[in-house]
């Protein structure tokens, strides 16, 4: 049976590879992307840096290619636009709803509300008025929401209690929450994922792994000395694959228990300076690498993973490294980026 599968923030870092990864999986999947730019078939809608030259994110090779099929099309619509979104859902009727529109930790705290938490009030509430019954609604959250607090130590499961310690995480804990009542008033099933922290080629520079690694990479092509700027480095953070993220979002479309929350992770601690270390490996840089300190941004916790056992008990396990996501996030700059930045405009 073919599966129509309705994807909100198609065209950021997590969107393009969960429409990828189904359509591979799926032969018969059609899928319809939505967000709030135009269609760009070749560029994600962040930028990178090589050198001194900032440019639109290149989508790595293998999406492009994925992503190149009738079976799947996109839509510009704001996540905000209720009407504009009924009607959408009306017309495609989709079987699955993944929901990844989002604003990002350090965007304004008005964008952050009207993103994090409108955007689901709108999602939830456009699909109650379009008479459509989806089999699965899954809204992606963030590890985040468990935040820290005295006394308490990770790996947090999902009955852990959360105490949010910046704007971005509060919104996706409140998201999660009115999102619970208005799903259970419109009889719609509902999962989160509470995604904790994707790694791989193409990820925003303002995530630790795209910024070290765009470093790395250009200290290896010359472009620098080997030399990186960095913030905290002894904190610790839960790293999973993107691809792998995608595999479990199928997974709780498919298997998920609606009401309930999710972990998606890998249950496994990993400090910034492990991250820093591989990648200078990986990236065959002499030692010693000169480190520059940034201050540590307002809200960062000691210690965050997960007990990734639920998801672990639908039959889900992770496929790839920690060192095969940076060895992808490295190899993205120097066959993705570098050529791009040098050829002709």
């Amino acid at each position: 049976m073919t599966a129509r599968i309705m994807i909100t923030g198609a065209q950021g870092f997590l969107g393009r590879y969960l429409a990828a990864e189904w359509l591979a999986g799926e032969p018969d999947a059609v899928i319809l992307g939505l967000g709030r730019s135009p269609a760009l078939p070749g560029t994600f809608t962040h930028t990178v840096h090589w050198g001194k030259a900032a440019l639109p994110a290149p989508l790595p090779p293998g999406l492009v290619r994925i992503l190149a099929t009738p079976r799947y099309a996109y839509r510009a619509i704001d996540i905000g636009d209720g009407p504009g979104l009924s009607r959408t859902i009306r017309e495609f009727r989709p079987d699955i709803v993944v929901h990844l529109a989002a604003a990002l930790r350090d965007d304004p705290p008005d964008r952050l509300v009207s993103t994090n938490i409108g955007g689901v009030v709108s999602l939830l509430g456009a699909l109650r008025e379009s008479g459509v019954a989806p089999r699965k609604v899954v809204l992606g959250s963030s590890g985040s929401v468990y935040g820290w607090e005295a006394g308490r130590e990770p790996p947090f499961g999902e009955d852990a209690r959360c105490a949010p310690a910046d704007p971005y995480a509060a919104t996706k804990r409140a998201a999660e929450e009115l999102g619970r009542l208005l799903a259970e008033a419109a009889c719609l099933p509902v999962v989160w994922g509470r995604i904790f922290n994707p790694v791989g080629a193409g990820q925003d520079e303002r995530h630790l792994c795209g910024w070290l690694g765009r470093q790395v990479a250009e200290a290896g092509a010359g472009l620098r000395a080997p030399r990186v700027e960095v913030g905290s480095l002894d904190t610790t953070r839960d790293y999973i694959d993107v691809r792998d993220v995608s595999g479990a979002l199928r997974v709780l479309a498919a298997q998920g228990e609606p009401g309930c929350a999710y972990n998606v992770a890998s249950g496994r601690e990993t400090s910034g300076e492990e991250i820093l270390a591989m990648l200078v490996a990986l990236g065959g840089l002499a030692a010693p690498v000169e480190i520059a300190r940034r201050p540590a941004r307002r809200g960062d916790i000691a210690r965050s993973f997960a007990d990734a056992s639920r998801l672990a008990s639908l039959g889900y396990r992770p496929r790839h490294t920690l060192r095969d996501s940076l060895a992808e996030v490295l190899a993205y700059y120097r066959m993705s980026v570098a050529p791009e930045r040098a050829s002709p405009a």
